[in-house]
């Protein structure tokens, strides 16, 4: 299912569901539903996604854990650290010229800041946020299924990191994609135990690719009704996935 209207992720997954003939039905309205299949009801919570696991979705939902396993896995990170203090902050700003300062746990672009200059630090609690080098360039995201590249496409909003910020979004056809980063998101999605993700890489201006941001749970309207591009049925590859795989074993 595609389409040119912007829908979000749980009604995507819920209209996918309708088109499977699994019935499904809302018991939260925009957020759980169930579904019907032949070894009885299954229900469908897109903020816990049933391929990973607890563990998995913890270590990239906390982005020093993320930034720390990719260092030991070696692989390119962008230079990062968590500053006790204003004071770290600054140094660490000395040494980058400009850096984003981002919650240590959050999502969706919120609370997110640019700093160029000391002054900017002032009034942020920094404890509850992680420090990165701020290095411009383009952002790609590679959508993962069970270890399988699904979706590729490159976000365009400038320099901006509001939340609000005008976004378009280039899906890619498969014959465009660079190998060496579908080779490297399926080793990065391996590294935390991922089934279902999103790995988000900044291609620096000189080529170099890093990597931005893991996400467990990635929103898929975009894969769905792309500003140009191929679309992708991202939400039936899903529930597909989801399907196969069976009951969620119990949390350990």
């Amino acid at each position: 299912m595609a389409s040119d209207t912007k829908v979000d992720t749980a009604p995507l997954l819920f209209i996918a569901a309708q088109h499977m003939g699994l019935e499904p039905f809302w018991l939260i309205p925009n957020g759980l539903f169930g579904i019907t299949t032949p070894h009885g009801e299954r229900y469908i919570n897109f903020a816990r996604s049933p391929l990973n696991s607890h563990v998995s979705a913890s270590l990239v939902r906390d982005k020093y854990a993320a930034r720390a396993i990719l260092a030991r896995n070696h692989l390119p990170n962008i230079p990062y650290r968590l500053c006790r203090t204003i004071e770290d902050a600054r140094q660490f700003l000395a040494v980058h010229r400009t850096i984003v300062v981002k919650p240590r746990s959050g999502s969706g672009s919120r609370d997110i800041h640019i700093v160029s200059q000391p002054s900017q630090l002032v009034g942020l609690t920094i404890a509850h946020y992680i420090c990165e080098k701020y290095i411009p360039g383009t952002e790609m995201r590679y959508l993962l299924l069970n270890d399988e590249v699904i979706a590729v496409h490159h976000s365009e909003y400038g320099a901006s990191v509001a939340a609000d910020r005008t976004l378009q979004r280039i899906s890619y056809a498969p014959q465009d994609w660079d190998p060496a980063l579908v080779a490297m998101t399926r080793r990065i999605a391996s590294a935390f135990g991922l089934h279902f993700a999103a790995v988000d890489f900044m291609i620096a201006e000189n080529g170099h690719a890093y990597i931005l941001e893991i996400n467990s749970t990635p929103g898929l309207k975009w894969f769905h009704a792309p500003s140009s591009g191929p679309p992708v049925d991202a939400a039936r590859l899903l529930l597909e996935a989801i399907l196969v795989a069976g009951p969620t074993p119990p949390v350990m």
